[in-house]
């Protein structure tokens, strides 16, 4: 697999490239660390839920919003968006109700990214 095999996997390649300077290496070194971080990540949402640390989720969907954004990952980020933007709305019920729809495409994602290296 190789970067522009991203595209097919719902990647924009072409906007992550732009927060990159069109330079496929540090595209690669910024996939790369998402991987490492999402590792972390995923289990860390699960707790979080668990746990009812509405406010460090709501913290860590919108760290996961910007992050999902640079890498070309749109969905993930709207989702994690939705997710942030339900709990500072207050509807911790809505932020609960798209945590599975957020760790699917979260874990469908981090599965790209490990296939490419």
């Amino acid at each position: 697999m190789t970067i522009s095999d991203l595209s097919s996997k719902g990647f924009n390649v072409e906007e992550a490239m732009e927060f990159c300077v069109d330079d496929e290496e540090i595209y690669l070194e910024v996939l790369e660390t998402a991987l490492e971080e999402g590792k972390e990540k995923v289990p860390l949402f699960k707790e979080l839920l668990v746990n009812k640390d509405f406010d460090r989720y709501i913290i860590e969907a919108h760290g996961l919003k910007n992050a999902a954004k640079q890498i070309g990952c749109d969905k993930l980020s709207e989702i994690a968006k939705t997710s942030e933007l339900s709990g500072k709305a207050g509807d911790i019920d809505a932020m609960v109700a798209n945590h599975d729809a957020l760790l699917e495409e979260y874990e469908r994602v981090l599965e790209v990214i490990e296939q490419l290296f």
